[in-house]
C-alpha cells in the first residue's frame, strides 16, 4: 500500500481538530515553547504511519511503533512538529532552519534527558530555595484601573 492508500483524510482531521482544541493539555513537549502556526502532531504522526506501515492509518494510528533505520528530514523545521512526532515513533530525524532560535528549541525538545540527574537538580533548587527568600513584599493597598487608558 501507498500513502495515497493508506491517509484517512477524516479520520486525521478529526483527530488534528481536537489536538488543536486541548493543545495545551494534549501536546505539552510541543508547548515548551510557543511557536508561530504550530501545526498538529497528529497530522505527521498520520503521514508518518501512512508512508512507512502497509496498513491504513485508522489500524494503526494508536499502536506503538519504532521505525529505527527510517529517516525523516525537514529542511524548514521552524516549531519542528514534524521531527518531534517522526522522534517519538524511533526515526533518525534530521531537522534545519534558518533561524538559530528554532533549531536550538527543537534540539531541546527532542534530547535525552537523565530523569535522576533531572530530579536531583530540581531537588537541590527547592533546597536553596527554602534557604533564603528570594523576594519579599507587602501590599498595603491594590490599586487598579479599568475605562480607557488612551495618552
Amino acid at each position: 500500500m501507498s500513502i495515497e492508500r493508506n491517509f484517512d483524510v477524516p479520520f486525521v482531521a478529526a483527530m488534528a481538530l481536537r489536538e488543536k482544541q486541548i493543545q495545551q493539555n494534549y501536546r505539552p513537549l510541543i508547548a515548551v515553547h510557543k511557536w508561530f502556526a504550530r501545526r498538529p502532531g497528529t497530522l505527521f504522526r498520520a503521514l508518518t504511519l501512512a508512508e512507512f506501515l502497509d496498513n491504513p492509518v485508522t489500524e494503526t494510528y494508536f499502536g506503538a511503533h519504532d521505525f529505527a533505520g527510517k529517516s525523516i528530514a525537514d529542511p524548514f523545521m521552524g516549531g519542528g512538529t514534524p521531527v518531534i512526532e517522526a522522534n517519538r515513533l524511533g526515526c533518525d530525524v534530521h531537522g534545519f532552519d534558518i533561524n538559530p532560535m528554532s533549531t536550538w528549541i527543537v534540539c531541546e525538545e527532542i534530547r535525552h534527558i537523565d530523569i535522576s540527574a533531572y530530579k536531583r537538580a530540581a531537588a537541590q533548587i527547592v533546597i536553596d530555595l527554602r534557604k533564603e527568600r528570594v523576594a519579599r513584599t507587602s501590599a498595603v493597598e491594590v490599586r487598579g484601573f479599568s475605562g480607557d487608558r488612551r495618552s
